[in-house]
């Protein structure tokens, strides 16, 4: 949750982002449910499943949007990082565990965001020339994978919503057609009896 309100405070426009493509993903969903079961008419239990799902993506894609601005600039975050290297190092000097922590410390005072991604611990070994790109690079691909995750989840979401919503549906429509004549049932009322064939008289005059 504090990921999100650091999001937000990041851009807001990535929740009004991630709300508009939620709602792109609840109007895909409830096309395949009709799409599924052309007859269908939602329970109360298909809207709460909606109204849960709608949630779920909300904060799924809002977390996708910010991430995205994240990737974005991380170009910015790579000169930061080279500003603070080259204030203290040489460019050919090798930069330690301890050195990369007080350059990460910094880089997140600067950008709190920074401090949901990456960690001074696993940036040592390099040279200072060196550091700024591989960070940036660093960035980057942990934030592709934490959309690559956050896209599974609202995989799994719709698929799981989509599951429990037909079955909602097939409940309804077995109630209702428990209650409904089948077409031999009204093709059995509508043929006539023999009790009600007319009688023939076949006296002769």
């Amino acid at each position: 949750m504090g990921y999100l309100i650091n999001i937000i405070q990041f851009s807001f426009s990535s929740l009004i982002w991630g709300i508009l493509i939620a709602l792109a993903c609840m109007a895909l969903f409830v096309f395949i449910i009709k799409g599924w079961w052309k007859n269908a008419m939602f329970t109360i239990w298909s809207y709460l499943i909606g109204a849960v799902l709608f949630i779920l993506l909300s904060f799924q894609c809002t977390m996708i949007v910010g991430s995205l601005k994240i990737i974005d600039t991380t170009d910015e975050y790579e000169k930061y990082f080279t500003t603070l290297v080259n204030s203290a190092y040489e460019g050919w000097e090798e930069v330690t565990e301890a050195d990369a922590d007080i350059i990460i410390k910094k880089a997140i005072a600067e950008y709190p965001l920074l401090e949901y991604y990456i960690s001074g611990g696993e940036f040592y070994g390099h040279s200072a020339k060196q550091l700024p790109s591989v960070m940036a690079d660093e960035l980057r691909s942990f934030m592709w994978a934490y959309i690559t995750r956050r896209l599974l989840w609202c995989l799994g979401f719709v698929i799981v919503a989509g599951v429990l919503g037909i079955k909602t549906l097939n409940k309804y429509n077995q109630t209702s057609r428990a209650h409904r004549p089948s077409a031999t049932d009204r093709m059995s009322r509508q043929r006539p009896g023999n009790s009600h064939r007319p009688h023939i008289s076949t006296r002769r005059r």
